[in-house]
């Protein structure tokens, strides 16, 4: 990609998913984008099965000066604590006004929906997101890959293997990944 190696920021806190958060990192490694993982604070967080801890490179707040060709939001927990900060809202909205791609995995749907990015928007997400994401005037699409504009879902880490080549395949046909 012009300029430098497509980037890709991963966002995330306490209790996330550990399989939605880590194949996620390596899964964008291996499509050769520059991957960083971000939170609200820089610090150890523990995955919802304390199965594994992940430690963020920055804060949201710094990732919103930088360039981001991917934004992923794994589920578990952790977007129900991340959707109360103002700058992770604000990181989703730069991420689809600006035409990068926004990744919501799971619960992440919540981020779409308190973003305001939900109203007339095709979303999946676990089945304990649907009625949120109906509320909030999105449609409820129960597939493993719903693509709406440059948002892009999953209902859990169970559709990776359906989700993860088709998003490979979107990021190609954007030029993000060769």
């Amino acid at each position: 990609m012009a300029g430098g190696p497509a980037r890709a920021l991963v966002v995330t806190h306490d209790l996330f998913d550990e399989l939605e958060a880590f194949y996620s990192i390596y899964r964008l490694m291996e499509m050769g984008l520059e991957v960083r993982v971000a939170s609200t604070e820089v610090r150890e967080l523990r995955g919802k099965n304390w199965s594994a801890t992940l430690r963020p490179e920055m804060t949201v707040s710094e990732a919103l000066g930088g360039r981001w060709d991917v934004v992923v939001f794994p589920g578990g927990y952790a977007p129900d604590r991340l959707r109360r900060y103002d700058e992770v809202k604000e990181l989703a909205r730069r991420t689809v006004e600006g035409g990068g791609v926004l990744v919501s995995i799971c619960h992440a749907a919540w981020i779409v929906i308190s973003s305001g990015l939900a109203r007339g928007r095709r979303l999946t997400g676990s089945r304990g997101v649907w009625d949120d994401i109906a509320n909030a005037g999105g449609v409820v699409v129960d597939e493993p890959y719903v693509e709406d504009g440059n948002v892009i879902s999953t209902r859990s880490y169970r559709d990776f293997p359906q989700f993860w080549p088709r998003l490979e395949e979107r990021l190609r046909r954007l030029g993000i990944v060769d």
